[in-house]
């Protein structure tokens, strides 16, 4: 990492535009809303058919009390029961549905819930879910169960039934402990609410904690994000993800009540993150993962990096890899034989589509050979920061420098910024490197050029 300010001042102002995040490649903006019902079931039906391999598992419960302006997640805003229990029930009839179209597919290594606010739903809920997911699918032992709670809503009863139904990670909302920070985000979670949860999670057995922490928050300063790294290594959560504000409100119209003449500017951004790095590995003993996650040297993510068998799938970085991973509720993701299928983002056509007795697609794609062969390619320095030369050749038959002789070539100027090292047998992110890596990524997209002037992402650094 580099301490020159000059310098890491030049590489943000050459370097910060739009781009993907790359939770997937192919993004989500080119897949297609003419993926149909049938298209779903013929995805499930190949899946099916690897019946010695594992499955994951995302839920999705969209509930929450309000909304925090900085949110970009699809939530519904709503403190109605009956809107809660109805869910529930079609829930129960997506998962029922699917299943059935996959009667030798059964293991799963990971389950996930996001939200939302998961534990918007009370105990009985909570139970409700997952013994739907026990009745069709077989839960391995060592399987990774995490869920996303926000502090100020979640108790200590909702834990310890978390617990004993087998949850073992559990995720905290966090974004900036500053009162005036929250104050505008319109997010009120106290220092207190925060370390009662983290604590209480540790005494019940909860393997693995995170903190999801966010900079370029309005009023945000270099002093009070001192002061938030401060209280988070105090407190020692066992990862971090450290995310940059994605400011989308085309996608998200209540964005546009946030002050944006109040947020850092991109340098002080980019300090933001150095400076979250410089404490959180040279204080905190935490291990740099992507560009943006943090894991203790102990946890499964950190040694999972240093053997170079760290994954990615939408729900963040992993350990236990699912070649196929099933999405339930409203925007759901899947990634299903072969094939990305996102439900539908909007409760009513979600709803409507699980009454009708249908898949509620809303849009999906089947990757082709060239995306599988970019796809891997990204998901490589996503994930370990350096690809194989040849590995590559070895799954794909070709030399890497062929397949992608027009990146290869822009990479050129990457190195001599000093942000990647290449020769005949890897490519490799630098330490400086890493806080571009969703630019290097981005040479080897395929579809950028067409979703140029139509596609609006949020800034890469």
């Amino acid at each position: 990492m580099t301490h020159d300010p000059g310098r890491r001042a030049w590489l943000v102002e050459k370097y910060d535009r739009s781009g993907p995040r790359y939770t997937s490649y192919p993004t989500a903006p080119v897949w297609k809303e003419q993926f149909s019902p049938e298209d779903w079931a013929a995805a499930l039906g190949r899946a099916n058919q690897q019946a010695d391999l594992p499955l994951g598992i995302y839920v999705h419960l969209p509930f929450c009390q309000k909304r925090c302006l900085f949110c970009a997640c699809n939530v519904v805003i709503s403190k109605r029961e009956d809107i809660v229990e109805e869910y529930l029930v079609r829930l129960d009839q997506e998962i029922d549905r699917a299943a059935r179209l996959l009667p030798e597919r059964r293991k799963v290594t990971g389950v996930h819930w996001g939200g939302g606010t998961p534990t918007h739903l009370n105990c009985e809920q909570i139970q409700r879910v997952y013994g739907k997911l026990q009745e069709h699918f077989e839960i391995c032992e060592q399987a990774e169960i995490s869920i996303e709670v926000h502090p100020p809503v979640t108790t200590e009863e909702q834990l310890t039934v978390l617990r004993e139904l087998g949850f073992n990670r559990v995720s905290l909302g966090v974004q900036d402990l500053d009162h005036d920070v929250q104050e505008v985000i319109q997010r009120h979670q106290s220092l207190e609410q925060t370390e009662t949860v983290l604590e209480t999670a540790r005494r019940l057995g909860f393997r693995s904690s995170n903190f999801d922490l966010i900079h370029g928050l309005p009023t945000q300063t270099r002093a009070t994000w001192e002061a938030t790294l401060d209280e988070v290594l105090r407190m020692r959560p066992d990862r971090l993800a450290v995310y940059s504000y994605a400011h989308v409100p085309w996608l998200h119209p209540h964005q546009e009540r946030m002050p944006m003449d109040q947020i850092p500017a991109p340098v002080d951004k980019a300090w933001m993150i150095d400076r979250a790095q410089e404490r959180l590995v040279g204080q905190g003993g935490y291990v740099p993962i992507g560009f943006d996650h943090f894991a203790l040297p102990e946890d499964e993510l950190a040694q999972a990096l240093a053997n170079k068998r760290l994954y990615r799938n939408f729900m963040g970085y992993a350990v236990k890899p699912a070649p196929d991973y099933l999405g339930f509720g409203m925007t759901a993701i899947s990634e299903v034989g072969g094939a990305f299928i996102q439900n539908q983002s909007k409760l009513n056509r979600w709803n409507e589509a699980v009454d009708q007795g249908i898949p509620p697609v809303g849009k999906g794609l089947h990757l082709s050979e060239d995306d599988l062969r970019r796809k891997w390619v990204i998901e490589r320095l996503m994930c370990n920061e350096w690809l194989s030369m040849e590995e590559y050749h070895q799954l794909f038959g070709e030399r890497f420098q062929d397949a992608f002789a027009s990146a290869w070539k822009q990479l050129e100027e990457f190195e001599s910024d000093g942000l990647v090292m290449r020769s005949d047998q890897e490519l490799s992110i630098t330490e400086e490197g890493r806080h571009f890596l969703r630019n290097v990524c981005m040479l080897f997209d395929a579809y950028l050029p067409e979703q140029e002037g139509h596609t609006r992402f949020s800034r890469t650094v």
